[in-house]
């Protein structure tokens, strides 16, 4: 019997970690268990909520850990690791995740073996390797992955308190949507766009496009999370939350409604009409974040992200029309926007009213192709302190955030703005929100 431990690391930098849930972890550990049966312990060991200097003490020893490694929460696990071996030395470490996929040979100064692409086939042949003492140091996804293929993640391994929680449901404008017990699921995997200052086209090379649950398993999950935990209302997690094709959307959203529960989730500005609006509700839609990200189209166009600031308003007054919460995602700092992109936001604010505004400050990542060709967007001294590099802030009241590159004083779209313009437009803009209500912080 091999002890297995997949460890899930502490995430501090968000304000409450225990708002998002490590699905990865629920669905390798559940398919090692309907594969291996009788050959494995496993176990997730949560560090959420613990202090780092303390986190040793939580995790039991194990011959094998598991690690799903994302740019902000590397040089965690990589402390974690260090403890682990000088405890444990014989213990073997596989890791996955995006961070991996663009840093392999960094990863493979950290742990033991690597996985890269889709893990579910690979991590069943190393767990394999483990019990021959053959371990690779890589292992690549070979074909495509069907996610219809695996079973519903189960939440066994983890106590319900972490599970399902309440305030995930909370809407602006309806009492008592607070007081709804929630969890989050993720449908589908990828995305068919090549936004610039995303990560997801890094793994390209191993899954094209997007891919879905089909309808009859995502009915399955949310029945099994309605039976077993007494869920109310889901927090869907995928990039695009309605899926594009229209017969898939219906089907999708058909399904859900037969369920009877309330759920939120994001989707492109162009991703619905008024058609999908209105089943949407029927299906218990809520709320829907959208990308805006600028309200200035030439930033928009050079980020690559094929839409338009005309189809953010109509799509905004869209959800309102059918009664779905608005939420609106807005980037500040990115390359293209105008001197007056904070005036130019405020006035699209105040005239689509969304209900709720996530403002973030542009951060660029490994994987994009801003970090990857930044001289194209007049971009330079690129940090790689993954500890400062998080778009989203607000743990603390008076929180400035740091920026993670610098703009050229020329770029190829016009004059770049200093670090502290943006933080002063950020600022500035943040407080506008506050006051009106309206600031997801």
């Amino acid at each position: 019997m091999l002890n297995l431990g997949f460890i899930n690391p502490s995430s501090d930098y968000l304000h409450d970690p225990f708002r998002g849930d490590p699905h990865t972890h629920f669905h390798i550990l559940t398919l090692l268990e309907s594969r291996l049966e009788g050959q494995i312990n496993p176990l997730l060991v949560d560090l959420r909520g613990i202090q780092k200097k303390f986190a040793l003490s939580h995790i039991p020893e194990c011959d094998a850990y598991l690690h799903s490694v994302y740019t902000l929460d590397y040089e965690e696990q990589a402390s974690i690791i260090k403890g682990l071996r000088e405890l444990y030395p014989n213990a073997k470490h596989i890791a996955g995740g995006p961070h991996v996929n663009v840093f392999p040979e960094e990863c493979l100064k950290v742990f033991d073996s690597i996985i890269l692409g889709d893990g579910e086939e690979s991590i069943i042949k190393a767990i394999g390797d483990i019990k021959s003492s053959a371990l690779k140091k890589i292992y690549k996804q070979e074909s495509p992955i069907n996610i219809n293929d695996y079973p519903v993640p189960s939440r066994k391994y983890l106590p319900k308190t972490a599970v399902v929680k309440k305030g995930l449901m909370k809407l602006r404008h309806e009492k008592g949507s607070e007081e709804l017990l929630g969890t989050t699921v993720i449908f589908t995997r990828g995305c068919p766009y090549k936004c610039y200052f995303c990560a997801i086209p890094e793994v390209r090379q191993y899954n094209e496009g997007i891919r879905e649950r089909s309808p009859e398993l995502i009915k399955d999950e949310i029945t099994y999370l309605q039976k077993e935990y007494g869920v109310e209302g889901i927090n869907l997690l995928d990039e695009i939350g309605i899926p594009l094709s229209r017969k898939r959307a219906i089907s999708r959203l058909e399904a859900m409604a037969a369920t009877g529960i309330k759920w939120r989730g994001q989707c492109r500005v162009d991703g619905i009409d008024q058609e999908l609006a209105k089943l949407a509700k029927e299906s218990g839609c809520v709320s829907l974040g959208l990308g805006v990200e600028s309200v200035s189209q030439k930033a928009l166009d050079i980020i690559n992200k094929k839409i338009n600031v005309e189809e953010a308003k109509q799509t905004i007054h869209l959800l309102k029309e059918n009664r779905i919460e608005a939420r609106a995602y807005i980037i500040l700092g990115l390359p293209g926007e105008p001197k007056d992109i904070v005036d130019q936001t405020w006035s699209f604010i105040q005239e689509t009213n969304p209900e709720v505004v996530y403002l973030s400050i542009f951060t660029i990542r490994p994987g994009t192709e801003v970090y990857d060709n930044p001289k194209k967007f007049g971009i330079k001294n690129i940090t790689n302190d993954w500890t400062k590099n998080h778009h989203m802030y607000g743990r603390y009241k008076e929180e400035l955030p740091k920026m993670t590159f610098e703009y050229e004083k020329q770029t190829p779209w016009g004059i770049g703005p200093s670090q502290e313009e943006i933080i002063s437009n950020y600022v500035n803009l943040q407080t506008r929100l506050r006051e009106k209500g309206i600031s997801s912080l």
